[in-house]
Parts: C-alpha cells; sequence; structure tokens
C-alpha cells in the first residue's frame, strides 16, 4: 500500500511540474494575445480619428488624410488577421493547461485518499 501511495505521490509530482510548464506557456501565450489586441484597439482608435476629423480640407490634405485613413484601415486588418490567427493556438494551451492542471489535482486527489486509507487500516 505504501508503494502504491508513493508511485502516486511520484506521479502527482510529474503532473504538476508538467502542469506548471503548461501554465507558463499559457501566461506567455497570454502576454502575447494582449499585446496584440492592444495593437488592435490603437489601429481601430487610430481609424476612427482618421473619420471624426469635420473640418473642411482642401484637396491636398484630404488626399493625405486620405492616405492615412486606408494605412490605418490596412494596419487594422492586419491586426485583426494577427488574432484570428493566435486565437486557435491560443484557446489549444489553455485547454492543454487546464487538462495538465485538472490531472495533476485528481493525482492529488488520489494520494490523499490513499493515504487516508492506509492510516485507517494501520488505527
Amino acid at each position: 500500500m505504501v508503494d502504491q501511495i508513493a508511485k502516486l505521490a511520484a506521479l502527482e509530482r510529474i503532473a504538476r511540474l508538467k502542469a506548471e510548464l503548461e501554465l507558463k506557456k499559457l501566461a506567455a501565450f497570454n502576454t502575447h494575445m494582449a499585446a496584440a489586441r492592444q495593437r488592435r484597439l490603437a489601429m481601430q482608435a487610430a481609424l476612427d480619428q482618421s473619420y471624426r476629423c469635420v473640418a473642411p480640407l482642401s484637396v491636398s490634405e484630404a488626399r493625405i488624410a486620405n492616405a492615412q485613413a486606408g494605412r490605418a484601415a490596412r494596419e487594422l486588418r492586419r491586426a485583426d488577421q494577427d488574432l484570428v490567427r493566435m486565437t486557435p493556438r491560443y484557446e489549444a494551451a489553455r485547454q492543454e493547461a487546464a487538462r495538465e492542471f485538472g490531472r495533476a489535482q485528481a493525482l492529488l486527489g488520489l494520494v490523499d485518499r490513499q493515504r487516508r486509507a492506509s492510516e485507517k487500516i494501520r488505527f
């Protein structure tokens, strides 16, 4: 019985290490996702600002404003594409981290249950 508890405890330690690794990966990925979302918001704000201008413009000023709005729209589209491209991998990393954390918690519960059962048998 003690040997089985030791084996389960070793498995729980390994699972906990894997869970910590996956959580660190998720945290790093989350930082990248937050930065991508922030870039997208900044691009959206720049595009909104270019359309909010209501002052009368000369022809050359209108061309410049149009060029700036086009650039902002392209950058916004690129930021949206980056987010769309990153989201499936982020969700997969989140699910993997949750799975590893759940596995570690389940093994911890098994170890505790086995220890309590062995203590009951002893007394």
